[in-house]
């Protein structure tokens, strides 16, 4: 079993706008200053067809039930990795990971920005899987929450940016 999310954003700048935002140097210390989750770039590969890699490492939120505590890293960071592809067509394309060292989940999905009329159109789709017996689902349906939650503030500053 798994939690699907979708998440569909609109943003009033151009795509290359949003993308240099979202995959450039100054993502994590965006995101480390206004949501106070010392959000830290571990390692950013520029591709020469313009992909970009971004692999951050943040601290985890609070309010974590006492049933996923110790299933959670002891240092009480997560990581994600997110693998933009070239400009295709006027869009970019990629796929989103989330690691939680030593938990027994699986956690990522599919990115998207595309041009609108006005702007640009954010597309973030994902599926949260969680191996525990008896608690799975309830713990799928809280990270699916809690991912739900962290996108709309990452929205916030992403809008700050562009």
């Amino acid at each position: 079993m798994s939690t699907r999310l979708t998440e569909v954003y609109e943003l009033d700048a151009p795509v290359g706008v949003v993308f240099a935002a979202l995959s450039g140097d100054g993502w994590a210390p965006a995101k480390a200053a206004a949501l106070r989750d010392d959000s830290q770039t571990v390692r950013r590969e520029v591709a020469g067809d313009g992909g970009v890699v971004l692999e951050v490492s943040r601290k985890l939120p609070d309010g974590v039930p006492g049933f996923l505590q110790r299933f959670l890293p002891a240092d009480g960071r997560a990581r994600q990795t997110d693998s933009w592809g070239p400009l295709v067509g006027g869009a970019h394309s990629g796929t989103w990971k989330a690691d939680l060292p030593g938990a027994p989940t699986r956690i990522g999905g599919t990115m998207r920005l595309e041009p609108t009329a006005t702007g640009t159109r954010y597309t973030i789709e994902g599926e949260v899987t969680v191996k525990i017996p008896l608690v799975g689902g309830k713990a799928e349906s809280f990270i699916g929450g809690m991912i739900s939650k962290l996108t709309a503030s990452e929205i916030t500053v992403l809008r700050s940016l562009v």
